[in-house]
């Protein structure tokens, strides 16, 4: 997704089995993982993508009115930007001494460390989500505002209709992905 507020949404909203804290806190990866060795993967459906979109909402809707103040969509986008940076600096960590190839020592731990991202790119600005979500103007974004364009996304991903996105259905969307890079 290129469109930086889909990305925004989807980071939030489509882990479809995570709980609403745990997505406000920690949000799902857009990205796939593959499963653990005799793990099944259950297919994403619309109800559960639903009740995710939903549950993220009103994690996100702290002083529960039912709608999305600019406060608000910035304090969460805050705390994306955060747990994305730890999550850098933490792979940044690990992937030290990888990345020392040679094994020569030429890549110090205070240069590598320089390379590590050090704060978020942009300050959070929820007023430019609320310009994106809030498809009425009335300054906020309610519920059906907030969920249309994630249900918009899941229902292009699932080209069948049947409310859920198969494994094929993921992956022809990751192949059409990649050729637009």
């Amino acid at each position: 997704m290129s469109n930086p507020y889909l990305s925004f949404v989807a980071v939030i909203a489509l882990g479809a089995a995570a709980p609403a804290a745990a997505a406000v806190q920690a949000p799902a990866r857009t990205q796939t993982t593959a499963p653990r060795p005799g793990a099944t993967a259950q297919a994403p459906t619309r109800a559960a993508m639903l009740r995710n979109v939903d549950a993220n909402f009103k994690g996100i809707d702290t002083n529960g009115d039912g709608v999305l103040s600019s406060t608000e969509l910035a304090a969460a986008e805050a705390k994306v930007q955060q747990q994305r940076l730890a999550n850098m600096r933490t792979q940044f960590e690990s992937r030290f001494t990888t990345l020392d190839t040679n094994k020569d020592g030429q890549l110090s731990r205070a240069e590598f460390m320089a390379a590590a991202p050090q704060r978020a790119a942009a300050a959070p600005n929820g007023a430019a989500l609320v310009q994106r979500l809030d498809q009425n103007k009335d300054g906020k974004v309610s519920a059906e505002e907030y969920r249309a364009p994630v249900l918009a996304q899941f229902d292009r991903l699932d080209t069948n209709k049947d409310g859920t996105i198969s494994p094929a259905e993921r992956q022809a969307a990751q192949a059409a992905a990649n050729r637009r890079r």
